[in-house]
């Protein structure tokens, strides 16, 4: 008699970092904030323009890009 093989113990395993941390691109973090603080004194250029030139989502911009630019902008850096 053929009997299926046995089932895995637990969940399968997660393909990401559960604990969060800035994901692993190569890409000059500081060249897109520099686009994206230039996109928002008007340079023209818009955030799904400096992402596709980048190699990043709109959503990786808002997380990890616009909260420095908060933080920056709060205490007179740029």
């Amino acid at each position: 008699m053929v009997t299926a093989p046995p089932k895995p113990k637990g969940p399968p395993p997660r393909e990401y970092n559960r604990r969060g941390g800035r994901p692993g691109l190569n890409v000059d973090f500081m060249a897109v904030y520099d686009a994206v603080a230039g996109a928002r004194n008007g340079s023209g250029e818009t955030m799904t323009d400096i992402a596709q030139r980048f190699g990043v989502s709109r959503g990786w911009i808002c997380k990890w890009v616009y909260p420095a630019l908060d933080d920056h902008t709060k205490q007179g850096l740029r």
